[in-house]
């Protein structure tokens, strides 16, 4: 049974191969270690026993939060994974006080779109043309949730 645990620097490693495998440009060792040390930095990686198979990276500050990145092992995607991290996340975030989580997601991230719908996120706006991408630029879509009454 998978297990949602804070991250810490002692996982850098795992975290950084999924990294790797899962976003292009990946966030590089150091960013990841800033984050996993930063103050107002809000870390969960999901485990099976050691192995890494899912992480999200958050940035708080006062009553508010952004899921600044969330991955799952490709291998491992389409289980439930990312919205089991998720909700554990939102969640936790709840219990400590935070009321909103904020996210920005590629316009063309269909899985992740329709997962935060289903999880209760709305969009809130565009950044266009914020992302690279292969056939030139993509529109980044913000969306926040409240999080009071999250389980």
């Amino acid at each position: 049974m998978a297990e949602v645990r804070a991250l810490s620097a002692a996982h850098l490693t795992a975290l950084s191969l999924l990294e790797a495998s899962s976003f292009e440009p990946p966030w590089s060792e150091t960013l990841l270690q800033r984050q996993l040390g930063q103050p107002g930095g809000f870390n969960l990686g999901l485990f099976e026993g050691d192995e890494l198979l899912a992480f999200a990276l958050c940035s708080r500050l006062f009553d508010e939060a952004e899921l600044l990145q969330i991955a799952v092992q490709p291998a491992r995607r389409r289980e439930g994974l990312g919205r089991q991290l998720l909700e554990e996340v939102m969640a936790r975030l709840a219990g400590d006080g935070c009321e909103r989580l904020m996210l920005e997601v590629r316009a063309s991230n269909a899985a992740g779109l329709s997962l935060y719908r289903i999880l209760g996120f709305a969009e809130d706006g565009r950044r266009k043309g914020y992302y690279a991408s292969g056939s030139g630029r993509e529109d980044a879509v913000l969306m926040s949730r409240i999080l009071s009454g999250t389980p």
